[in-house]
């Protein structure tokens, strides 16, 4: 007699349910950054808000020196914040006045590194240049303390300035995973799939997302007399920059990667224009496994986004139809 497969036998081994169930945690991930970014969002608001009304109350009193330490002392002990937390509050406050000045993009610790420079367009240079290039706050306190700005030309501090910062994060552009069902693809090659998509390029281009256009396909670059090209270029209007798309059929390798950063490079150099923000690479690809990504990546997850694509199978009658031609 035949053992009946039990569902949870059934649904460790379904393929269905692996997709389902990576999907769920990449949204559960996303979710938990974006969660993570809204509550670091809402501690700056709340510290700036703090830190007004107490440089208002100590303004009530400026006649009286020692005001300010008897306040910050009472402050601490019945609000439960510790004091020199309490002197940050204030100290941001009067660095960034004026609340429009907060960038959505920083957090809390990288205010805690920009503040205690006194220099303001010192402070302007690093803090533009974290927006810019999405710096984490270490970075952000690794370049400070290499005295990035004294080691920087003068007309690049100035090219920095002129920079428009950008107005949407990578991180919140790119998927993980693309629905490509608009797609049937009999044959497993890369060259048939760039076609398909260029074919039905509005469709591609909705499921993006928003602010996406294309620059050109199989764009040529030339390094070490040997000529490469690039599935697709696009460029993301919200960001702005341009992002190097290459499609891959098979699983991620980190060649893959390796061969993106090479030309990330070589953009960067020589086709990037003076306003656009550095440019992406977006590796779409069928299959990529989770620790290959993570140790290929290593320092590179700002430039390069790995995203996985679903097709939609052929019919049962295009299927038998292939298989007499073999």
């Amino acid at each position: 007699m035949t053992k009946k497969t039990s569902s949870k036998d059934l649904l460790a081994n379904d393929q269905d349910y692996k997709n389902l169930l990576a999907d769920l945690k990449s949204i559960i991930t996303k979710s938990q950054y974006h969660a993570y970014k809204a509550v670091d969002n809402i501690r700056v608001q709340t510290y700036w808000q703090l830190g007004e009304r107490i440089v208002r109350e100590e303004l009530k009193y400026k006649d009286r020196a020692d005001y300010g330490k008897y306040l910050i002392d009472n402050l601490a002990l019945d609000l439960g914040i510790k004091r020199p937390r309490l002197y940050e509050i204030v100290k941001f406050y009067r660095v960034y006045p004026i609340v429009r000045a907060l960038h959505g993009q920083l957090s809390w610790y990288h205010y805690l590194y920009l503040i205690p420079i006194e220099d303001e367009r010192e402070r302007e240079f690093y803090q533009n240049q974290s927006v810019l290039h999405s710096w984490s706050y270490r970075e952000l306190k690794k370049q400070i303390k290499a005295r990035l700005y004294e080691n920087t030309p003068k007309k690049e501090i100035q090219a920095v300035f002129q920079t428009k910062l950008p107005a949407v994060r990578p991180q919140e552009v790119f998927k993980d995973t693309y629905n490509f069902q608009f797609i049937e693809l009999e044959e497993q090659n890369e060259k048939e799939l760039e076609e398909k998509i260029l074919a039905n390029l509005i469709t591609f281009l909705r499921e993006l997302g928003e602010d996406f256009c294309i620059r050109g396909s199989q764009i040529p670059l030339k390094i070490d007399k040997e000529t490469h090209h690039i599935d697709l270029v696009l460029y993301h209007c919200g960001i702005p920059c341009s992002v190097l798309v290459d499609f891959k059929i098979g699983r991620l390798s980190a060649q893959d990667i390796g061969q993106m950063n090479k030309y990330l490079g070589y953009w960067r150099r020589h086709k990037q224009y003076a306003h656009e923000q550095p440019a992406i690479g977006l590796i779409i690809c069928r299959e990529a496994g989770r620790e290959e990504v993570i140790y290929a990546l290593n320092g590179l997850e700002e430039k390069i986004f790995i995203a996985k694509y679903k097709v939609k199978l052929p019919s049962e009658a295009k299927i038998k139809k292939a298989i007499k031609k073999l």
